[in-house]
């Protein structure tokens, strides 16, 4: 099994972080219930830590399902050199970051087919 590899590492974790490695290393072999159980772990406090950051429920939620997605599609890469959840937390963050990035690049967009608010026509 694929935990011995990074035994020492492991062993070095809290409980909690043993058990979300177990957790992923099932949802590796295709367990929906280990993906289900995790997303349930931490959805809420993604959720939040994103609230946080973007001041809009709504976004937070579409930002909180797309961090998910993007660490469940790329659970293979995680090597366990810190939790799982810290993992998690920056890929949330990256993503958040990345969001208010490209929300502050469009509003700094002008128009030049349009008349800009406080143009005198």
């Amino acid at each position: 099994m694929e935990i011995e590899e990074h035994n020492e590492t492991v062993n070095n974790f809290s409980d909690k972080a043993k058990a979300d490695y177990k957790l992923v290393l099932e949802a590796r072999a295709g367990n929906q219930k280990a993906f289900a159980e995790l997303l349930a772990k931490y959805r809420d406090s993604v959720y939040y830590m994103i609230v946080k950051m973007v001041r809009n429920p709504d976004d937070a939620e579409d930002l909180t399902i797309e961090s998910f997605g993007k660490a469940f599609k790329n659970l293979k890469s995680y090597i366990p050199t810190n939790a799982f959840s810290t993992w998690l937390f920056k890929i949330a963050s990256n993503n958040t970051i990345d969001y208010l990035r490209s929300n502050k690049m469009q509003k700094n967009n002008i128009s030049i087919d349009k008349p800009s608010p406080t143009s005198d026509n």
